[in-house]
This record gives C-alpha cells, sequence and structure tokens, in this order.
C-alpha cells in the first residue's frame, strides 16, 4: 500500500516517519524534496509558508505541499520570521 501527501503530513504531527515521493518527514522536520518546510517545536507543528502568497515561492510542488501541511498544522509561519526564530538555518 502506498501512503498518500496527507497520511506523511499527519504521521509529521504526530512525531513519526513517513514518506510519498518527494514529500517526506523524519518526524521532527517536514521535506518538500530536501527544503524543511516544517518542524515539531514544543509540542506545535509549525509549517513555514514557501508560497507566492507568504512571499518565499519555491515550487509549485512545495507551495502544494506547504498547503497540505497547513491544513494539519498548529501554526503557518512567514519564512522571514521563521529565520527570525531560529527556526530555520540556526
Amino acid at each position: 500500500m502506498s501512503t498518500t501527501n496527507e497520511q506523511v503530513v499527519r504521521a509529521w504531527t504526530r512525531g513519526q516517519e513517513a514518506k510519498a515521493g518527494n514529500l517526506w518527514t523524519d518526524g521532527q522536520n517536514l521535506y518538500s524534496y530536501n527544503l524543511v518546510i516544517g518542524k515539531n517545536k514544543g509540542g506545535d507543528s509549525i509549517v513555514f509558508d514557501y508560497t507566492a502568497r507568504g512571499g518565499a515561492y519555491y515550487s509549485n510542488t512545495t507551495s502544494t505541499h506547504v498547503g497540505l501541511a497547513a491544513l494539519q498544522a498548529d501554526q503557518l509561519m512567514n519564512v522571514d520570521a521563521a529565520f527570525q526564530a531560529l527556526f530555520i538555518g540556526g
């Protein structure tokens, strides 16, 4: 049985590993290809807004992954704010 992108996101919010194509998680971080698009931090699932609307467009596929993750995450965070909070790159 194959894993869907929705199942990967659900696994991530539960701290479990999963992979479906180019969307995958080690349980802590959520990846679109090799870009971290989400983190579990202090019991919250935080998605980084790598979309055109969020001002940090990366690709169509990554935008789709972000959109799916945002539906199940606790917070959608602007990428610049995430850098400043050291969620990305720190």
